[in-house]
């Protein structure tokens, strides 16, 4: 029917861009392992991630396994089970658990670094940086017009140089 088809394409929908999400997310993360890992023992904060992952992965696929088979009303033997049921419990799953996962980030107090989209952006500032910036905001005749943004471009490209 109409209704089966259109409730298909949204799921066929929300799957692509979990997809999306997921594989720009995977990257991020291997960077992140990469950049809080001690400079000797990168390869066993690599591998230690990964391992984690791959559990996490083996118990998430059978974890979804279940509540697909078992939730929603049962047809039988020859039938099965709802599968709209069991593929809604598994988005739900999937959900709570990226909410736990983003209620777990907010405890990282870790600003040293700051945050970067390349070299041209800067969405917070380092903690050096920022507090060079509040201590010097105003302090130089020559910035009394700048904004906050140019200001830090400002001790970026200084920051930059020195490298």
């Amino acid at each position: 029917s109409k209704a089966q088809r259109v409730a298909m394409l949204i799921v066929v929908a929300v799957v692509v861009a979990f997809a999306i999400i997921f594989a720009i997310n995977s990257s991020i993360h291997s960077f992140l392992v990469v950049n809080y890992a001690s400079k000797d023992k990168v390869a066993v904060s690599v591998g230690l991630y990964y391992m984690s992952n791959a559990f996490g992965r083996l118990f998430g696929t059978l974890g979804s396994g279940i509540l697909y088979t078992f939730v929603g009303d049962d047809y039988g033997d020859v039938a099965g089970s709802d599968a709209i049921a069991g593929l809604a419990a598994c988005f739900l799953a999937g959900t709570l658990s990226s909410l736990m996962a983003a209620l777990i980030t907010f405890k990282i107090d870790d600003n040293k670094g700051g945050l970067k989209c390349g070299s041209c952006c800067t969405i917070v500032a380092a903690a050096q940086e920022a507090m060079e910036l509040k201590e010097n905001v105003g302090s130089r005749p020559a910035e009394a017009g700048k904004s906050l943004q140019e200001k830090e471009k400002d001790l970026l490209q200084v920051d930059t140089s020195v490298q």
